[in-house]
């Protein structure tokens, strides 16, 4: 018996060691330095501040754009990426299994595979405002001109758009997947009793489907959260902090002003509201089903 525990403990010993160091250890360190004014450029002045750092915080109006901003982009971006999901995964699952079905679907997840920080290179040239492929579109057909990422009014719709290009292909496939577990004989019996396509839509899939959408939902309020990459790539946070999500934030107020104890309560800030609005949706999603 003592054996066997120590064999136990020898497979997973390496898998705790590796969380303590990447993930438990990060958090911590992470809290302590919240709690203090260290500066990767001059060290502690002051040393353990208490919460002036989290008080600082909440008066800051660039940390608070910067949480607006990211509220803008799971609200809109997260709903717009259900709808579409849907009615995508609707025109797949009519068309399961024909040969061209596979190949598009092939070529819709493409985007996926592309890393953010890439996905938001390539935009800066899609929506360059003189060179940029989709304003000479619109040009073409006399639709006018916009300057996407150039203006304040702008930017952060372009990246919506560019969010939504990049991930409503796997919010199709998760409910792609969902489509093709329902019962055939579900349709059916609707069907006899005179049911529209609509109403199977609204009594039939969504019921069955509010899991795996609510997993989806999930899943992408939590990238959102932590976006960063496209952001960094395409905009910076600018035109002036029109585009500033709080990732971003922590990481100028860590990196770029060496304010390394401010930086890290804004990212923990974070981390609490993901964890908070995340299990709140789950333990709701869990009581529906």
């Amino acid at each position: 018996m003592h054996a066997n525990r120590i064999e136990k403990l020898l497979f997973i010993g390496p898998v705790i060691v590796l969380l303590i160091l990447f993930s438990v250890f990060p958090l911590l360190y992470s809290l302590f330095m919240s709690f203090t004014d260290f500066s990767i450029a001059r060290g502690y002045t002051n040393g353990f501040i208490g919460l002036d750092n989290y008080v600082q915080l909440m008066k800051n109006k660039q940390f608070l754009v910067s949480i607006f901003n990211t509220a803008k982009l799971i609200v809109f971006g997260v709903s717009t990426q259900i709808l579409l999901g849907f009615v995508i995964a609707k025109l797949f699952k009519a068309r399961h299994g024909s040969r061209l079905t596979t190949f598009l679907r092939t070529i819709y997840i493409i985007p996926i595979m592309v890393t953010p920080l890439i996905f938001g290179l390539i935009s800066v040239y899609l929506f360059d405002p003189v060179y940029g492929i989709i304003n000479y579109i619109l040009q073409a057909l006399d639709l006018g001109t916009m300057t996407w990422y150039g203006s304040e009014k702008t930017a952060l719709f372009t990246i919506y758009i560019v969010d939504t290009w990049q991930w409503t292909p796997f919010t199709t496939l998760l409910i792609l997947t969902g489509l093709l577990n329902v019962n055939e004989s579900l349709y059916e019996a609707s069907s006899i009793d005179g049911a529209s396509v609509l109403q199977q839509v609204f009594h039939i899939e969504i019921p069955l489907l509010s899991r795996v959408v609510g997993i989806a939902v999930i899943m992408r309020f939590m990238d959102i959260f932590r976006m960063f990459d496209l952001i960094y790539a395409s905009t910076k946070g600018g035109p002036g902090i029109s585009t500033e999500v709080i990732s971003l934030f922590a990481y100028r107020q860590s990196f770029n002003f060496y304010k390394t104890g401010f930086g890290s309560t804004a990212a923990l800030i974070a981390l609490i509201l993901t964890v908070f609005f995340s299990s709140k949706l789950n333990t709701y999603l869990s009581r529906e089903n």
